[in-house]
């Protein structure tokens, strides 16, 4: 019993969306990462995690239909300055 209800034997609809998750989602999404890794270096890449709201936001519009606020606009320029900041500040690191 997991939480009180008996198991069972799942659908092969959950199968296969727990395919696509593990295949897809967690060893694609790892397989990017460690080449923005290779390709920008471990700085860099890191500072790409900012564009993580950014890009929810962006696809609960595209596929949820979801409004977008004043406050989404305001988050969206306070990620790019940040991405700005970051990044110019590792590139200056290099350099010298």
């Amino acid at each position: 019993m997991v939480f009180g209800q008996p198991l069972t034997v799942p659908s092969n609809t959950r199968m296969m969306a727990i395919t696509h998750l593990v295949l897809v989602v967690t060893i694609g999404g790892m397989s990017l990462w460690l080449v923005l890794i290779r390709i920008s270096g471990a700085s860099t890449a890191s500072s790409y995690h900012l564009l993580n709201p950014f890009f929810g936001v962006l696809l609960a519009y595209l596929i949820l239909g979801e409004p977008l606020r004043m406050a989404d606009f305001i988050g969206a320029a306070l990620i790019v300055i940040g991405l700005l900041l970051t990044t110019q500040a590792s590139g200056r690191v290099r350099q010298s």
